[in-house]
């Protein structure tokens, strides 16, 4: 969006431009999916969750998921514990080294082995914990504070504003709300009612997140709810393209090999031994609506070198009617630069 153009609003002090966000997702927003979401439209960036405790003991992957490039800016780094001090001294740490513009708390990972020890989710669950979380981190970071949350623990604690409200009163400066509670992790509709609440009543951006999948639902959502943008999660994985309000029926044959062969090449500086591995859960979404035959799809999901895994989707695309590949690569790299 040009410069001069008004920002669509506004944490703390930092301009968005833009209505769609790319949802922070553990094992699928790490540094290359960002940067294509990014240059195809999302209005700013959001690392996987950064476990603290983790940090804290030098695992060299957490360092991996703060890479981010200039133009991804504003950036902001996902925090996820249930030591609110140790959530601050990491946060300082961060900053001190890498700069980023926010830090996100998340409240809304839902997998058993984080909430189980009061974090994500479970932190919701403890309103005290959340506030001191905004608190510590506050001081420690000179940076707006950000949060993520659900609906609440279950149907019989649905929180979500008394902690969107304890977050803002202690610092955070946007909220954005998943319209799911923490047991129904992604199954379910989610709620949409909630993210109009919170817009209504808070005097921060809110975000609404879930069941974002087209461009008629993003407009749906922003349109029913007032938010001030749209995240987008699982859906992203299948049409990045919803980036730049194009729904996955707009985008050529063309458009998508270019997609998937740079995101295969950007993949590799992050998965040294292999990028084949976590490049599958894309390569999956990216192919379903081709309806290629099961036989073909296995041999690509279990392809086990990467020269193999490209001549089987040039041959994909090449029966797809993509008449010049190194064209249709060429194309999407020039893009992304």
């Amino acid at each position: 969006m040009p410069e001069n153009d008004a920002p669509t609003f506004h944490i703390g002090s930092i301009p968005v431009f833009g209505q769609l966000i790319l949802a922070p997702m553990d094992g699928i927003s790490d540094p290359p999916f960002r940067w294509i979401t990014r240059r195809l439209g999302s209005a700013l960036s959001i690392s996987e969750f950064i476990n603290t405790l983790d940090y804290a003991n030098q695992k060299h992957y957490q360092v991996s998921r703060i890479n981010f490039r200039a133009g991804e800016r504003p950036f902001g780094v996902q925090l996820l514990d249930n030591d609110p001090v140790r959530m601050a001294e990491c946060a300082a740490a961060i900053y001190a080294e890498y700069q980023p513009d926010f830090f996100d708390v998340n409240l809304g990972c839902c997998t058993a082995s984080v909430t189980s020890r009061g974090a994500g989710a479970g932190m919701m669950r403890i309103p005290e914990k959340v506030a001191q979380a905004f608190r510590e981190l506050g001081k420690a970071v000179p940076v707006p504070l950000t949060a993520k949350l659900r609906l609440g623990w279950d149907e019989d604690n649905l929180n979500y504003r008394e902690i969107a409200e304890i977050a803002v009163a202690n610092g955070a400066r946007m909220i954005a709300l998943h319209g799911r509670t923490a047991k129904m992790a992604y199954s379910g509709k989610a709620r949409w009612q909630p993210m109009a609440e919170l817009k209504a009543c808070l005097p921060v951006p809110v975000i609404g997140n879930g069941d974002v999948a087209t461009t008629a639902q993003a407009r749906q959502l922003l349109e029913q709810t007032g938010c001030d943008a749209a995240m987008v999660g699982r859906a992203a994985k299948a049409n990045p393209f919803l980036f730049s309000w194009q729904d996955r029926e707009d985008i050529t044959p063309a458009e998508f090999y270019g997609l998937m062969r740079y995101q295969l090449e950007e993949m590799r500086p992050f998965h040294p031994i292999s990028p084949l591995l976590p490049f599958r859960k894309f390569l999956k979404a990216y192919l379903e609506p081709y309806g290629l035959p099961t036989a073909q799809l296995r041999a690509m999901l279990t392809a086990k070198e990467e020269s193999r895994l490209i001549t089987l989707i040039d041959q994909v695309f090449s029966a797809q009617g993509v008449k010049d590949l190194p064209g249709a690569a060429s194309d999407f790299r020039n893009r992304m630069l």
